[in-house]
Parts: C-alpha cells; sequence; structure tokens
C-alpha cells in the first residue's frame, strides 16, 4: 500500500476576493466529475496542488459574505516555504480562482433580462475558476475525450495512483497531481496495461 507523504508545516493566509463573491458556488461546481485531489463540503474546500515542484495541500474556508468576502487559506507542505514562495503562490491563486474577477458591467448588463436576472439574483458572485494548471486542465479534457463519466472517472484515479503522490494533511488524504515529466516517457502499452488507453469496446467499462 502507497505511504502517504506527510505534509505536516502549516502557512494561514487571508485572502478577500473582489465583491461579489459567493463562496459555495465558485468552489463547487457539481457538473464536474469527482477526482482523488479534491473534497468539498459547505464552507470548505480541501485541494491539493503541485506548484514549483513542491506538493501541497491547500484548505479554503469560508470567513465573510458575498458582499465582505474572505477567506482562511491554510498551505501545508512538507518543508518550511519561503515567504517569496508564498507570495508567488498567492499570486498564482488569485489568478486560477478568479479572485479579482470584476464581474459589474456583467451585472449591470444582465440584472434586469428576464432569463439570466434570476438566476443572477440565486448565484450572484459565482465566479467561473479552474484548480488546475493548464497541463493538469489538458489531461483532464483528454480523459474526458469519447468516454462516460464512470470511465473518466476510474482514468483519473489509475492516473493518479500511477503517476501521482498520495498525501496526507489535515487529517485527510489526497493524491497531488504529477509533473508532466513523470508520464514522459511513458509507453503505449504500459496506458493499455493500466486500461487508460483502451478500445471503443473498454469505453463503458
Amino acid at each position: 500500500m502507497t505511504q502517504a507523504k506527510l505534509l505536516n508545516v502549516r502557512n494561514i493566509r487571508h485572502l478577500t476576493p473582489s465583491t461579489p463573491f459567493h463562496f459555495d458556488s465558485s468552489f463547487y461546481k457539481p457538473a464536474h466529475f469527482p477526482s482523488a485531489d479534491n473534497m468539498w463540503r459547505p464552507g470548505a474546500r480541501w485541494q491539493t496542488m503541485l506548484w514549483q515542484g513542491k506538493n501541497l495541500g491547500l484548505l479554503f474556508e469560508n470567513d465573510g459574505t458575498v458582499d465582505e468576502p474572505g477567506i482562511n487559506l491554510s498551505i501545508w507542505s512538507e518543508n518550511e516555504l519561503s515567504n517569496t514562495f508564498l507570495s508567488h503562490l498567492i499570486q498564482e491563486i488569485y489568478y486560477r480562482y478568479a479572485f479579482n474577477l470584476d464581474l459589474s458591467k456583467f451585472y449591470h448588463q444582465f440584472q434586469n433580462d428576464p432569463l439570466l436576472g434570476p438566476v443572477l439574483i440565486r448565484w450572484r458572485g459565482m465566479r467561473p475558476l479552474n484548480y488546475g494548471s493548464l497541463y493538469e486542465y489538458l489531461i483532464t479534457a483528454i480523459v474526458l475525450q469519447n468516454a462516460t463519466v464512470r470511465r473518466t472517472v476510474k482514468m483519473m484515479q489509475i492516473l493518479f495512483e500511477n503517476y501521482g503522490t498520495l498525501v496526507s494533511y489535515d487529517n485527510r488524504e489526497f493524491y497531488c497531481f504529477w509533473a508532466p515529466e513523470r508520464i514522459e516517457k511513458v509507453t503505449e502499452q504500459e496506458l493499455r496495461y493500466l486500461k487508460v488507453v483502451v478500445g471503443q469496446s473498454d469505453m463503458d467499462g
């Protein structure tokens, strides 16, 4: 059984997204298929992150309201992180999670629209965001191609178990994404053996 890498060094930062910001509808997208690198519950999201070669465990916790947003971010790592590293990491998180996105023009233009208006009221402050890097997003897009959601979930789990890193933080275990170099020389035969590359008849298996 794989031994989880313990991330026991914790840094805490307070983040302030632009207003309005709706925490749960931004951090939880029901349409996204489940994967082993994250978990959500109302008011909190656990998410692993591979950043500059370091496996990180992130915990975002709601600490505000839609009109006065605030997020407490806990950053777990294996070793101490420099202030420069943390500063650049926070900048990247603000970018990926669209914390500085200005939605005022969009709301002003469509708030009275008969179709969009009620939706905007209900989900006011929801942000479009991406938890991973461009590479991670492309991997997700690839495994989604021509496969059912169930098959996609299985393939992602296989990839995490064979090429990702199991980490433990906040008394939980998650997988962290692998670096591109980790699978650079992986052969098609190996991926077929793992049933990541499959024939059409296997797509529903």
